[in-house]
């Protein structure tokens, strides 16, 4: 997660005073979500092996609203940020 925070900062600095920023923005943001995804995604089906249920159902949660967040991350890139940065 370091390694991402770093190349995002990295990258908006160069895209200071840019109309490229936010589509830049959102490229970081969903790098940081899928890191999610893939990370409970595992957590999720350890403990799925493991027969723990509760923990499934709690990690599943979480898992769910990291894909609404990157569907919506998407959805504004497609419709706002990424149209500027043409």
């Amino acid at each position: 997660m370091e390694g991402l925070i770093k190349e995002a900062s990295e990258l908006l600095a160069g895209q200071k005073g840019k109309s490229s920023i936010d589509a830049a923005i959102i490229a970081a943001g969903q790098k940081v979500e899928h890191y999610e995804i893939a990370s409970y995604g595992t957590v999720r089906a350890w403990a799925e092996q493991m027969g723990h249920d509760d923990a499934v159902e709690l990690i599943q949660s979480t898992l769910d609203e990291e894909h609404t967040a990157d569907e919506k991350l998407t959805e504004i890139a497609e419709t706002v940020a990424n149209k500027d940065a043409e």
